[in-house]
């Protein structure tokens, strides 16, 4: 449990330093060069991704609660949309106009549903630790950036296509999960 502790703690504090330690990575940045900066910055996450996958396998869940069967049925439909915010991320899209952070709305909606079905420690640490970490960033960039810039609706054929897209990665995401996590969506 002491790996995905410290990787999602990790995971927190590196995405922390671009939106709130800005003289810092500057500084960095002056110092290495942006692309350095960039590659370290990307190595780092992907460290704490492997702490974080380390410390579930490593982990022995304990029953913290028990959810109700039921809710393990709203999941799904809560993580596809997950799936579908996701996909607004970083492109112009009618989402994007509605939802402010629609990658960070997703990690919570994701780490949410996920929360509604599994009850043991692990799955608790890693979901409302990732969960966290979205709420800590809204808030963060929110005040750093007080001006929303919406980009302009692309035409519907172009959200249709990025909506269907991430539904049919949803669609192979709910199929490999097993052979992912090791854990059976249904």
């Amino acid at each position: 449990m002491a790996y995905l502790i410290i990787g999602i703690a990790l995971w927190i504090g590196i995405h922390l330093i671009p939106s709130v330690g800005l003289s810092w990575k500057e500084a960095i940045v002056n110092r290495i060069g942006l692309m350095t900066y960039r590659a370290l910055f990307a190595l780092s996450i992907l460290g704490c991704m492997a702490l974080i996958i380390i410390g579930w396998q490593t982990a022995q869940p304990v029953s913290v609660y028990i959810p109700p069967y039921e809710l393990r049925w709203v999941t799904i439909p809560i993580v596809v949309l997950a799936f579908v915010l996701l996909g607004a991320t970083g492109r112009p899209s009618r989402i994007g106009r509605l939802i402010r952070f629609p990658q960070l709305t997703a990690v919570i909606l994701w780490a949410g549903a996920h929360l509604l079905a599994n009850g043991d420690s692990r799955s608790l640490v890693l979901f409302t630790g990732m969960a966290l970490w979205a709420v800590i960033m809204i808030v963060v960039m929110s005040r750093r950036d007080t001006q929303w810039e919406k980009r302009p609706a692309p035409p519907w054929s172009i959200e249709i296509t990025g909506i269907g897209v991430m539904l049919l990665v949803a669609l192979g995401v709910i199929v490999g999960h097993p052979h992912l996590t090791g854990m059976p969506v249904l």
